[in-house]
């Protein structure tokens, strides 16, 4: 009997010390992310303006529309990048101008998609029809002057969100 309790007080020492060590893990653990997030935290508020970088914007002509002769043939994928290339120029806000996937609309096509960011989100703007919303695509794009439409209110989209973004406090250390 007296073995047993001596075998019981030794292994309720060890996992007294086996959770007084994990305890230990935990707050220096705790202690590391804390550390860490302040040293994120104030180097992030040092960093300037410059480097934030605006969303990638891109308008993309939908292939398949373009493939199947939608919208008795036209491709308006040469007049946006013509379009891109002169606002690029003059200072506008020119998304870039590619090959997308279906939108869905075929029937309405060719369509063209503005999208927002790496992950490529569909983006309805500003003076879209009721449609065009819906579908998240200018449709029908069936002549030069509905590809420069859709150029134009997705580059003045471009220009608002941008004044939109909020600009990032800058702290000079001193």
């Amino acid at each position: 009997s007296s073995h047993s309790i001596e075998y019981w007080l030794r292994s309720h020492r060890s996992r007294r010390a086996a959770f007084c060590d994990m305890a230990q893990v935990g707050l220096k653990r705790q202690l590391a992310l804390a550390l860490l997030a302040a040293a994120i935290f104030t180097f992030s508020k040092r960093l300037p303006a410059a480097n934030v970088q605006p969303p990638r914007f891109a308008l993309r002509v939908c292939e398949k529309c373009v493939s199947r002769s939608a919208g008795n043939g036209y491709n308006p994928k040469g007049v946006l990048q013509q379009t891109a290339k002169m606002a690029a120029e003059a200072g506008w806000p020119a998304p870039n101008v590619e090959w997308g996937k279906c939108t869905g609309g075929c029937d309405y096509g060719p369509t063209v998609r503005l999208v927002k960011g790496d992950i490529a989100i569909p983006v309805a703007v500003e003076g879209m029809t009721e449609d065009e919303v819906s579908f998240k695509a200018f449709l029908a794009v069936q002549s030069e002057m509905e590809a420069e439409r859709a150029f134009g209110l997705a580059s003045r989209h471009i220009a608002e969100s941008s004044a939109d973004e909020p600009q990032p406090d800058i702290e000079i250390p001193a």
